[in-house]
C-alpha cells in the first residue's frame, strides 16, 4: 500500500496513537486477532511518499526508511522543482549512503519492480 502525496513526518505520532489505542483502549490489551502492534504492520506494509518534509528525514528511525519514498511532485504547484537538489542537500543531512539510496531511488524501484542497476545516483543527493 502506498500513501502518496501526504508527506510522512506525521507517521511516527500516528503509529504511537494507534499502538496506544490497541494496548490501552481495548479491554485485555491488544485488539483480538492482531499478532503485533498496528505500528509494526505500518512499518512493513505501507510506503509513504513525501517531498518538502524535513521531519520525515529527521524521524526516519521511528519509521522504516525502506518504506519512505521521496518525490519532487513535479509539475504540481507544491513541487520542490527546480530547487529539489538544494532542498535534498539541506534536508537529507545525516542520512547514511544506504538510507539515501533507499529513500531517493531503491524503495521506488523495489515497490514498482524497476531495474535501476544502470541508473547512477546523483552526486548532490549522496
Amino acid at each position: 500500500m502506498v500513501c502518496a502525496e501526504g508527506d510522512a513526518g506525521w507517521m511516527p505520532h500516528y503509529m504511537y496513537r494507534m499502538d496506544h489505542a490497541a494496548q490501552f483502549n481495548v479491554e485485555g490489551g491488544i485488539i483480538p486477532g492482531l499478532s503485533k502492534l498496528p505500528s509494526e504492520y505500518l512499518k512493513s506494509n505501507v510506503s509513504m511518499t513525501f517531498q518538502d518534509d524535513w521531519v520525515a528525514f529527521k524521524t526516519k528511525d521511528l519509521m522504516n526508511y525502506k518504506q519512505l519514498i521521496w518525490a519532487n511532485d513535479y509539475p504540481h504547484t507544491d513541487s520542490t522543482w527546480p530547487h529539489s537538489q538544494e532542498l535534498l542537500a539541506e534536508h537529507a543531512t545525516g542520512l547514511t549512503p544506504e538510507e539515501t539510496r533507499a529513500i531517493l531511488r531503491d524503495n521506488t524501484a523495489r515497490l514498482f519492480n524497476l531495474d535501476v542497476t544502470a541508473m547512477p545516483m546523483m552526486e548532490a543527493a549522496e
